[in-house]
């Protein structure tokens, strides 16, 4: 601490990550095991549904057509959005986080051994293919639905919340451990370790391309059986949130009092009362004082309502899962599968991640520019619309250049003669859209939601996805030759007009309600231990403390100037 000559105290808070215990590192593999199975799977769906397996030049199964198999897999998009907010209602009040992701493990293993088993009796005697499929994603979705929102949340508990510690460094720098940006770190390795496990996608299509769907769908078996066993290796060490007393009833009273428009102190008194009537109902309400679980809900309300851009921003992600598929199947594949190129994307995330997080977003805190978690979603929503609009470019071009023009999917055996490998700014596009947007909205899911609701406001945040399967289910008649350049251009346009009514709507309200703390860079510098803003930016007439600049980076190490005014 020094004393500049106007007498203004000025101190060097050096902030940096908590350990991380081993048990955070064993539920990730868990989770980059899970998603394995799950993109190992579905990167197949559009073809295993899409092509006849007497298709000469795809890999298929079932034959049904583009658009009944675009359809089919929306409709499975959207069970995968909708089952997490069940599985986190069910996690957060009645069974817990630990037996919820059990029991979502094992419903997912039972449904791809059903997958697997179906698809070798329809390849040999062309039975059950169809119904196999249909039982075996509805498992699946019930058991993503109870391992996706509380993998993360309950990785999370495994660093509970504590005050900062003061530590040395091995150059023997005195700094303060920061939960902020410890979850933020746990945030991000998660990510990365999804986007590996999707190129468990490579294995799938190279295997049903030589040996077939039912050797494929084995290989995920395999992954996810290996996932149940690995997560039980620290059971008696994990930590175990008690799930909380049923507190929906007040939500659904509060949401439909909310929605008949009351508001001011007429509306807080209706409020206490519903409270009250509750408090002696059978089933209590989580916290001892009503009157903060009453804001509690409206604050997880208001988080939710910040997740609207993402509906038209997962409808244009799943795109690399079907369509986009389909049209990599007119283009030359050069000997490769056509559904290869969706790992693509998880490639370049495994890239691109750490480059941002380690090089972008460090810069951008030494310069003092503001990036904090609303601004990287516009941008993410930015890189999804000239994602879209590019493939809008690309269609065009395989219609003129088809022999069959904008019915190139009807060609057969004769391609375009324009290589798959055109569509890859596409899905780096898309992954600079999933890093900035997707990961951002996550830990605002998080980090907003009130103690008790995390698993539930985490599902909402994926539920906003179902938005983005309906919208696909109601697109895909219109997904077939000759409409695609306009159904991609439409796609294009909607991505363009969210990003900007977000941008208007937002912009103004982050820089007031999340200040230059979350401006630094990586939404978490100058936060307590706790996650929440630190007490350096509160004071009094006597003496107000503000935020100095950052310094730079030490090591890593964001370095916050305090000043004192006295």
């Amino acid at each position: 601490m020094s004393s500049d000559t106007d007498g203004t105290r000025v101190e060097q808070l050096a902030t940096v990550r908590d350990r991380v215990p081993l048990r955070v590192y064993i539920i990730s593999t868990v989770i980059l095991l899970e998603r394995a199975a799950f993109f190992g799977c579905t990167t197949t769906f559009q073809n295993y549904l899409q092509n006849g397996h007497d298709d000469p030049l795809r890999p298929g199964l079932l034959g049904l057509g583009q658009s009944t198999a675009v359809a089919i897999i929306y409709a499975f998009s959207f069970l995968n959005y909708v089952t997490p907010l069940l599985g986190g209602i069910v996690a957060d009040t009645w069974i817990g986080r630990y037996r919820a992701i059990q029991l979502g493990l094992l419903c997912d293993t039972l449904g791809i051994a059903i997958l697997a088993t179906t698809a070798f009796t329809q390849h040999f005697h062309h039975v059950g293919g169809l119904a196999g499929y249909i039982v075996a994603i509805c498992l699946i979705a019930f058991g993503a639905g109870g391992a996706k929102p509380n993998l993360m949340a309950f990785m999370i508990d495994q660093c509970p919340e504590q005050d900062a510690r003061e530590i040395y460094l091995k150059d023997g720098k005195r700094v303060l451990t920061d939960r902020g940006l410890t979850v933020q770190f746990i945030y991000n390795m998660n990510y990365w370790m999804i986007n590996l496990g999707s190129l468990a996608g490579i294995l799938t299509t190279l295997t049903e391309k030589v040996k077939g769907f039912g050797y494929a769908y084995l290989i995920p078996l395999g992954f996810m059986v290996v996932a149940l066993a690995v997560f039980h290796l620290e059971t008696s060490r994990y930590v175990l949130p008690m799930p909380t007393q049923n507190i929906l009833p007040v939500v659904f009273r509060l949401i439909i009092r909310r929605s008949r428009g009351r508001s001011g102190p007429a509306a807080e008194q209706s409020n206490s009362s519903v409270l009250e009537s509750d408090r002696a109902s059978p089933t209590p309400t989580l916290t001892n004082d009503d009157a903060i679980l009453a804001k509690q809900v409206k604050t997880a309300i208001k988080s939710c309502l910040i997740f609207t851009p993402f509906i038209p921003l997962y409808f244009s992600i799943d795109l690399m899962s079907n369509n986009l598929i389909s049209q990599a199947g007119t283009m030359s594949t050069h000997g490769l599968p056509n559904d290869i190129m969706f790992n693509v994307n998880a490639i370049s995330v495994m890239i691109l991640l750490p480059l941002i997080q380690g090089l972008l977003y460090p810069v951008l805190a030494k310069h003092s520019i503001p990036f904090p978690p609303t601004y990287r979603v516009v941008t993410g929503l930015f890189f999804a619309a000239l994602a879209i609009a590019y493939t809008t470019g690309v269609q065009a071009l395989i219609y003129e250049n088809s022999p069959c023009g904008r019915f190139a999917l009807s060609c057969g055996a004769r391609e375009s003669g324009l290589s798959i490998w055109l569509q890859t700014p596409t899905y780096v596009l898309l992954a600079l859209a999933e890093i900035l947007a997707i990961v951002s909205g996550t830990e605002l899911a998080y980090t907003r939601a009130p103690e008790g609701m995390k698993s539930i406001v985490q599902a909402v945040f994926i539920l906003f996805g179902a938005g983005g399967a309906i919208l696909g289910v109601a697109s895909s008649p219109a997904a077939r030759d000759p409409y695609m350049v306009v159904v991609y251009a439409v796609i294009s346009g909607v991505m363009g007009v969210t990003t900007a009514v977000f941008c208007l709507e937002n912009g103004r309200e982050e820089g007031v309600e999340l200040g230059v703390v979350e401006a630094v860079g990586v939404g978490s510098v100058g936060r307590g231990g706790n996650g929440r803003p630190a007490e350096i930016l509160s004071g009094t007439a006597e003496g107000r403390a503000e935020l100095g600049t950052v310094n730079g980076k030490n090591g890593g190490v964001d370095v916050v100037e305090l000043k004192t005014n006295e």
